[in-house]
């Protein structure tokens, strides 16, 4: 096992649990990645609605005849905001978001995120391991 060699047992259990976890925002950057290349650019078909400091959710038209429907990520509430149509989205059948580039922009700051997150743990195993 190399580093960890000089771990005592449960160290190695919490250095595994860590990674372990490091593994969840690789899932979010992997789903915000896919949404990236498979959705459509399309406007939401009827009203929006938006509770007050919750997300706004609605339906939009997707290519070939299939509507989505779900919450809308990225739209801020207003006060006639239930009045408007044709919100341009970049959406899939059950999500939608108002900028595409925000799909971009979360999945870096998680693969980011894991990343670092990896070093560190992988550090301090490395660390710990020389000083017992």
């Amino acid at each position: 096992m190399g580093p960890v060699k000089g771990l005592k047992w449960w160290h190695r259990v919490v250095l595994v649990v860590c990674l372990g976890t490091l593994a969840v925002p690789l899932w979010f950057a992997a789903r915000n990645t896919y949404r990236f290349v498979t959705g459509h650019r399309t406007a939401t078909k009827g009203y929006v609605h938006c509770n007050w400091g919750g997300p706004c959710r609605g339906t939009w038209q997707l290519p070939g005849g299939r509507q989505g429907r779900g919450d809308i990520e990225g739209l801020t509430f207003q006060d006639d905001e239930e009045l408007v149509t044709d919100i341009p989205l970049y959406a899939g059948e059950d999500w939608a978001v108002a900028d595409r580039s925000d799909l971009l922009v979360h999945a870096a700051l998680e693969f980011g995120g894991t990343a670092t997150g990896t070093a560190l743990v992988l550090t301090v195993a490395w660390i710990r391991s020389r000083d017992l």
